[in-house]
């Protein structure tokens, strides 16, 4: 299980953008795999990043963080 606060939205924003950028080169690259391992876990830092932005008060967990 994977518990975050709002402290930590701006280093999730920061991954975000990192992954935005591995997933485009690897899809560059032609590889599949890495850019759809990558928008998996993209994906699930979207749910993160939303959930802290719609309701800062409460932490947000999830199980797929990874």
């Amino acid at each position: 299980m994977f518990v975050t606060i709002l402290e930590f939205l701006p280093q999730h924003r920061e991954q975000r953008q990192q992954l935005l950028q591995i997933v485009s080169a690897a899809e560059v690259r032609g590889q599949a795999r890495v850019a759809e391992m990558n928008r998996q876990v993209l994906g699930n830092l979207e749910k993160i990043i939303t959930g802290l932005e719609t309701d800062p008060g409460q932490p947000e967990a999830t199980a797929e963080a990874s």
